[in-house]
């Protein structure tokens, strides 16, 4: 247990996040595989997602609002500077106020949900659909108080630098909802992944409480209401509050609009945003999440030459992974739906509309994964308002998009609004950032943009005259649907790495930082 549960460097801690995202984002494709295959792109689903919709908005602004903006930073500074029994405490403290509120919230959403349904989805919605949307809100409200633990175990142990129940618990929440579904779709239908989600959630919980007995952190029974951190932890937590409400308002928007659309865009829609948050997780929350303890002792310690190379480094790394990995998907966008989610229930034009839908998606993933690095980076100077009045923005620019032309070229327009959104705070943040902290090289981060964007366009273009090739290609006719889905990925994906990796190369703009360190440690030791 003590070999496992330890504290980790920052690039030791990136790629076994990385990995563990892999591994969960994969067992994420493989759930929504199963579910496509037993569902479709149905009501049923539709209903799912909506059910998971409030449950999963009250968990990001409620718990996540705090955790990853507010909580870590502070709970870092009393770590440094009080004592092991202080920083107990006022972690103990937090822990009791945010859960104990949490739980009262959903415990009211939950008694009104039937009210709140009327409200959202509007009167018109299917009596029966309605029902279903009340059941399954109410199981995912129940599973959402165990990731409130959790998620606050997790902010506790990634300031110590511990990462490993993090790295886990993300491999063990899909499996108990593919497994429900397997082994109880005749009987309970779409419940039986809402079954297996509130197992996952309890699973999630008890493997960070393992983690957390590893650390200094011990469990005091504090209510220390007045006292400064906490009260400091609650404040500069209001703006993420609002940042993700935002962004939890969009949702509800797209769930809203979606009722008027063809049947199934809201699932469709789900269903590309997980593929979307495959690289975002795998390359940019997962570098995010080791850095951000490093970013919050820089500003403590007022170290602001190694906060910016720490901030270059990361950009630099995120950018070289998300670029070809979100345009090479954006190229193959209906070759990957229909690679993964094909058969079954979910049929040709439920292919069509996903993959429409996640090619603009894809091309937002350096975007939204750059957007994760500043915010962070804001947070641990602990200013948590400008990302929310640059989210504000973008929330605005992002449903007057989606509001304009969802009723002319479908649910694809959700996914065009935030690309031009988080486009627009990126330069924001840029910006922003020089103006915070005059150490931040604004030109090192035009010499990293540019030569990778162009060897990520070259590449672009490389993959989408093969796939073209294909396509029109009379020797690929003769095999099946699902066999041309799976030639044209894979020789998509091994033309764009060969040659996204000679140009960086080539252009002397490759980065293998991170890796060569990984290594160069193992071979050492």
């Amino acid at each position: 247990m003590k070999r496992i549960f330890r504290s980790q460097q920052a690039g030791i801690a990136a790629l076994f996040v990385s990995v563990a995202t892999f591994l969960s984002t994969a067992l994420g494709l493989v759930r929504d595989k199963v579910m496509a295959h037993y569902f479709g792109a149905s009501l049923e689903t539709d209903f799912y997602n909506y059910g998971y919709t409030i449950p999963d908005m009250l968990q990001n602004i409620l718990i996540m609002g705090v955790t990853s903006s507010s909580f870590i930073p502070v709970f870092a500074e009393h770590v440094a500077q009080c004592s092991r029994e202080e920083a107990n405490r006022m972690a103990s403290s937090f822990l009791n106020i945010t859960l104990c509120v949490f739980t009262a919230i959903c415990l009211l959403v939950g008694l009104f949900m039937p009210q709140i349904v009327v409200v959202w989805l509007g009167t018109d919605f299917p009596a029966e659909e309605k029902a279903g949307v009340i059941d399954v809100t109410r199981i995912f409200l129940l599973a959402q108080i165990f990731f409130a633990v959790s998620k606050i175990f997790s902010g506790i142990l990634q300031t110590h630098k511990h990462f490993t129940a993090y790295a886990l618990a993300l491999v063990v929440y899909n499996p108990s909802i593919i497994l429900g579904m397997v082994l109880f779709h005749g009987q309970a239908g779409i419940y039986s992944a809402a079954y297996g989600a509130l197992i996952g959630a309890a699973l999630v919980a008890l493997v960070n409480l393992a983690d957390l007995m590893r650390t200094e952190y011990r469990y005091r029974w504090a209510w220390q209401w007045g006292a400064t951190g906490i009260r400091q932890v609650y404040f500069l937590a209001i703006p993420n509050f609002l940042n993700l409400a935002l962004l939890q308002v969009v949702i509800l928007a797209y769930s809203r609009l979606s009722v008027d659309l063809q049947e199934g865009s809201y699932s469709s829609f789900r269903y590309a945003l997980n593929f979307e948050s495959f690289p975002v997780s795998l390359f940019g929350i997962s570098f995010v999440t080791a850095i951000f303890p490093y970013l919050a002792e820089n500003v403590g310690q007022r170290n602001f030459d190694n906060f910016n190379y720490n901030i270059q480094n990361s950009f630099r790394q995120i950018l070289y992974l998300t670029l070809p990995a979100g345009l090479g998907m954006a190229v193959l966008s209906d070759e990957i739906i229909g690679l993964v989610l094909a058969g079954g229930q979910f049929d040709a034009e439920d292919v069509r509309m996903t993959g429409s839908i996640l090619f603009f998606y894809a091309l937002a993933v350096p975007l939204e994964s750059l957007w994760y690095l500043y915010a962070r980076a804001f947070y641990s100077l602990k200013d948590t308002w400008t990302p929310f009045w640059y989210r504000l923005a973008g929330t605005v620019i992002n449903l007057t998009i989606s509001y304009l032309l969802a009723f002319r070229i479908g649910p694809s327009a959700f996914s065009l609004g935030i690309l031009v959104a988080f486009a627009i705070q990126v330069g924001f943040f840029t910006v922003g950032l020089k103006k915070r902290v005059v150490q931040f090289d604004i030109r090192q981060v035009w010499h990293t943009s540019y030569k990778l964007v162009v060897c990520a366009a070259i590449m672009m273009a490389l993959v989408l005259a093969l796939n073209r090739w294909l396509t029109d290609g009379p020797w690929l006719a003769s095999y099946s649907l699902r066999m041309q889905y799976l030639m044209r990925t894979v020789l998509g994906i091994g033309l764009g790495a060969a040659s996204y990796v000679g140009l960086t190369v080539l252009f002397r703009c490759a980065d293998f930082s991170v890796w060569n360190r990984v290594t160069g440690r193992l071979f050492k030791k």
